[in-house]
C-alpha cells in the first residue's frame, strides 16, 4: 500500500525526467545542425572520380596503326584512348587514362618475354617518360602467334594523343630503344633486320695429334643482322651478327674440331671476340658435305666490312676472313 506521500514524490519525478530527456534531444539536433553546416560545403567542394563502369565516359581515340620490332616481336599500336577511367581497368592512377590497343605478333620460331611494366614506356613533350599501370597483354605471344590487347599509362588531364609516343626497350638494361611516334615522321625500316648473302669459301687445318692433318672447307653463305635474338633485344649501339656456315668433310672418317666457342672468332677492332652462341657442330661425320650451322656474336652496329677469324690449333696465326656487309 502506497502512502500519499509517496504519489506525490512519484508524479513529481516524471516530469523532471520529461524535461532532461527534452533538454538531451534539443541539444542533440542543435549539435547536428552546427557539424552539418560545416562538412557539406567541405565535401560538395571534394572531386571524387567515377568508378569504372558507374557512369559512360568520354572516351576520345586516335587511329595510329603503326608498328615496330622490338625483341623479335612486331609490335603495332592499333589505337590510342584518352579517357578519365576505363571500364575493365580496375587501377585508377593520375587524373585520367591512355589506353593504347595493341597487336602483338610473334613470326619467329623464338619464345618471346617482354615485360611491358618495365619496357615500356609513354613519352610525353616535356615531360617524364610514363610507366604502365595495367596491361592485359601476356609476355608474348607463343611461336608463330600473335594476340591482341591493351596497355594503361597514367596522364595528366589535357593530354594530346597526337603529340604521345610510345617507347619500347628496358633502360636499365641498357637495350636498344625503339619508338613509335603516334603521328608524324615514322621510319620501321631503321629497326628491321638485314640479310646479306655471301659466297666466302676457305679452308681450316685441324692437326689434333702429331702427324695427322685434316683439312676441312668452311663455306660463308649469309649474314644476319639484328636487333633481337632469342626474344632478347640487343644492347644500345650494338647489334647481333649471325654467321651461316656449311662444312665439308672429305675424310673417311669424323673430324672433331672442337666447338665453335674455341675456334671462330668475330674482329672487333683489332681484338678477336668468342661468340655468345652457336649451333656449328663440333664434330662433322665422314664424308659428310655442306652441315650447316650458325655462330652467333654481339658486337658495335655498322661493322663494314665484317671480319671472321678462325684460330688456328697448332699454334699458327689466325686465318682472318672479310665480309662485305
Amino acid at each position: 500500500m502506497y502512502s500519499p506521500s509517496s504519489r506525490r514524490r512519484g508524479r513529481l519525478h516524471f516530469p523532471v525526467s520529461w524535461i532532461w530527456f527534452t533538454l538531451v534531444i534539443i541539444l542533440a539536433i542543435v549539435i547536428v545542425s552546427v557539424v552539418s553546416s560545416i562538412v557539406t560545403p567541405w565535401i560538395k567542394s571534394l572531386h571524387f572520380p567515377a568508378a569504372p563502369g558507374t557512369t559512360q565516359q568520354v572516351i576520345t581515340t586516335l587511329n595510329v596503326q603503326r608498328t615496330a620490332a622490338y625483341a623479335g616481336l612486331d609490335i603495332t599500336v592499333v589505337s590510342a584512348q584518352y579517357a578519365v577511367a576505363f571500364a575493365d581497368d580496375t587501377i585508377h592512377s593520375g587524373f585520367a587514362i591512355v589506353r593504347l590497343t595493341m597487336q602483338v605478333a610473334n613470326h619467329s620460331g623464338d619464345e618471346a618475354h617482354v615485360l611491358y611494366y618495365s619496357c615500356a614506356h609513354l613519352l610525353v613533350p616535356k615531360q617524364s617518360a610514363i610507366s604502365p599501370t595495367n596491361t592485359n597483354l601476356s609476355v608474348g605471344p607463343r611461336p608463330n602467334t600473335s594476340e591482341s590487347g591493351w596497355i594503361d599509362f597514367p596522364v595528366p588531364k589535357g593530354i594530346q594523343l597526337d603529340m604521345l609516343s610510345l617507347q619500347l626497350g628496358s633502360t636499365t638494361l641498357n637495350e636498344s630503344l625503339v619508338t613509335i611516334p603516334f603521328k608524324g615522321a615514322f621510319d620501321p625500316g631503321r629497326y628491321t633486320d638485314k640479310s646479306s648473302q655471301q659466297n666466302v669459301t676457305f679452308s681450316y687445318t685441324f692437326i689434333p695429334r702429331p702427324y695427322t692433318v685434316y683439312v676441312l672447307t668452311y663455306h660463308i653463305t649469309r649474314v644476319d643482322i639484328r636487333f633481337a635474338y632469342q626474344g632478347n633485344q640487343c644492347k644500345t649501339g650494338q647489334k647481333f651478327y649471325i654467321i651461316s656456315f656449311k662444312v665439308d668433310n672429305p675424310y673417311g672418317v669424323d673430324v672433331t674440331p672442337g666447338w665453335a666457342y674455341d675456334y671462330v672468332r668475330l674482329v672487333v677492332n683489332g681484338y678477336s671476340q668468342a661468340p655468345l652462341d652457336s649451333t656449328l657442330p663440333d664434330t662433322f661425320k665422314a664424308r659428310a658435305s655442306g652441315t650447316g650451322g650458325q655462330v652467333v656474336f654481339a658486337a658495335p652496329a655498322g661493322m663494314h666490312p665484317l671480319t671472321i677469324g678462325l684460330l688456328p690449333q697448332n699454334g699458327g696465326t689466325q686465318q682472318d676472313h672479310d665480309l662485305n656487309v
